[in-house]
């Protein structure tokens, strides 16, 4: 009998197991992301990795900084080394016609180094591919012209489709995106846009080709002419390429000033979190826009956290109903709700699991200081280490970092480091900080960084935190969302995620099983922090 039965229970284990293959294989539909982890966000290696390679898409390259022939968007490369190794390796630049161009770069251990593109060589535009040896490296790139401004993340791998929720193509403005294709043979993708007026699908972005060892520029506003709010979707059909897109404003009408380059978000997601908003004490205008890829209409809550919600209360959650494949936005800085000097961070979520892309523009109006603008990709995933870049120069006037603890039940400690001058040192004001769920910690780098050309930022936490930065500069005026990258093998998909409920939970009474100290408080020069049993409290001196 044994034998009998053996057969027919070896075949039906085989078919359960290929049943669950299946299963698993279909519950990707399009809730949940198709990609791994480190696909996810521009992410570091781990300090041992032999090698990093990261790729910086947009940005002009003709050496002229200032007058009427400066370039559009210069680029300017930082390239920063968190391991205890020196790195070495090399920067290609990339053009429009297909010339190349390499020069030979060292990053000291815990150090940075700047390079201009246009050091490489003289081009309208340029990509840039960085390859140096080692991990714990990271890559960002400032772009700079007569418009403004802007320091954003490279790209640590390429990717199959491309998500720009927020955009515009008004009068007095330049929205353009950049494909970068770094591989020797040809790309082929399809743009599409959505706007207040419908979904587009222009018929020479359809299949267009994306030469090897080339970047492409595509004139957006030339395309979708005079378009209040314009998402951008880059689907790639065959190979890889790198999206990023650099919008502008003058200012006319009462608008945004400056410019602000994005990497595209690679992923789809139900949660993203934005771990800074819009900073306490500022008039600028916070604008989050989202894309609906599911095939079916969803309901998007944006949930505004604010420090210390005891004393300072709970916001609603703005709902908005997001047409399948369509986009929408939610205007955080017109609505009398929202406090205008209490720091907050922001958690966007799907109310059914549904495929959403979120994006947050911030921005301030022509004024005699000049403006700010900004774009920054909402963050899907937490990991427990992160880096990040710092910009120390004479122009900064604030670089605030803020880590989130978007979790509904875990308390995160947290120890924030700055790397420089070939040294790493924890942050005394931020050492093994306790932050209790669904709150963050603020720290002003300023201080850690006097007198540090060349620091970056280290961030270790026992639970998954998220974690993002926000610089002003000053003449003129400019604000700054900086991405900072976790690091490989760190990283996790946020599943226990803080709710509203919680925030006015927590808001009305101090729980008796919280470990987290009722009163820790962290100073610095410009900032106090306060980490409570319910709250992270942020305050100007």
């Amino acid at each position: 009998m044994k034998r009998v039965w053996r057969l027919p229970i070896l075949i039906l284990l085989a078919a359960l197991l290929a049943t669950a293959m299946v299963a698993q294989d279909s519950t990707s539909d399009g809730n949940r992301p198709n990609v791994r982890l480190n696909e996810m966000v521009p992410t570091a290696s781990a300090d041992d990795a032999l090698s990093s390679t990261w790729y910086c898409a947009a940005g002009t390259s003709t050496g002229v900084v200032t007058g009427e022939s400066a370039g559009f968007a210069e680029q300017t490369l930082t390239i920063s080394n968190a391991s205890s190794n020196d790195a070495s390796g090399s920067v290609t630049a990339y053009t429009e016609s297909g010339t190349t161009g390499v020069k030979s770069v060292t990053v000291g251990a815990h150090g940075q180094t700047t390079l201009r593109v246009s050091d490489i060589l003289k081009a309208a535009w340029a990509s840039a591919l960085v390859e140096v040896s080692g991990g714990g490296i990271t890559v960002t790139h400032e772009l700079l012209g007569p418009a403004g401004r802007s320091i954003s993340a490279c790209a640590s791998s390429p990717g199959d489709n491309w998500y720009f929720p927020s955009g515009t193509t008004r009068a007095g403005t330049r929205n353009l995106l950049a494909l970068f294709n770094p591989f020797p043979g040809e790309a082929t993708v399809d743009i599409s846009f959505d706007t207040e007026d419908g979904a587009r699908t222009p018929q020479q972005l359809q299949g267009m080709v994306v030469p090897g060892g080339r970047v492409v520029k595509v004139d957006v506003g030339a395309i979708v002419t005079l378009r209040e709010r314009v998402s951008t979707t880059v689907h790639v059909r065959i190979g890889r390429v790198i999206a990023e897109q650099i919008q502008t404003s003058d200012g006319r009408t009462n608008t945004e000033q400056g410019l602000t380059a994005v990497l595209g978000a690679s992923t789809v997601a139900p949660i993203w979190t934005f771990p800074v908003a819009t900073a306490a004490s500022t008039s600028a205008r916070e604008v989050v826009s989202l894309m609906n890829m599911s095939d079916s209409d969803t309901e998007v809550q944006v949930q505004v956290q604010l420090d210390d919600p005891r004393s300072n209360g709970t916001v609603e959650p703005f709902v908005v109903q997001v047409a399948s494949h369509r986009s929408a936005q939610i205007d955080l800085g017109s609505d009398p709700r929202i406090p205008k000097t209490v720091g907050r961070w922001l958690i966007v979520r799907s109310s059914d699991g549904a495929a959403i892309v979120a994006e947050r523009s911030i921005g301030t109006v022509r004024g005699a200081a000049g403006g700010g603008f900004a774009f920054t990709m909402g963050v899907p995933l937490a990991a427990t280490t992160w880096l990040g870049t710092v910009a120390a120069t004479s122009e900064v006037s604030a670089t605030l970092i803020s880590v989130a603890n978007p979790s509904g039940t875990e308390t995160a400690t947290v120890t924030i480091s700055v790397h420089s001058k070939r040294s790493v040192v924890a942050s005394a004001a931020a050492t093994s900080i306790r932050i209790a769920p669904g709150q963050r910690l603020v720290l002003n780098l300023a201080s850690a960084t006097v007198g540090k050309t060349d620091a970056s930022v280290q961030v270790e936490s026992d639970r998954p935190v998220v974690v993002g930065q926000w610089m002003t500069t000053t003449t003129p005026f400019e604000i700054q969302t900086i991405s900072d990258f976790p690091v490989l093998g760190t990283e996790s998909i946020p599943v226990d995620v803080f709710t509203s409920v919680q925030t006015v939970a927590e808001s009305a009474s101090v729980r008796s099983d919280d470990t987290v100290a009722p009163e820790t408080t962290t100073t610095t020069a410009a900032v106090t922090t306060t980490v409570a049993a319910s709250a992270t409290t942020t305050t100007r001196r």
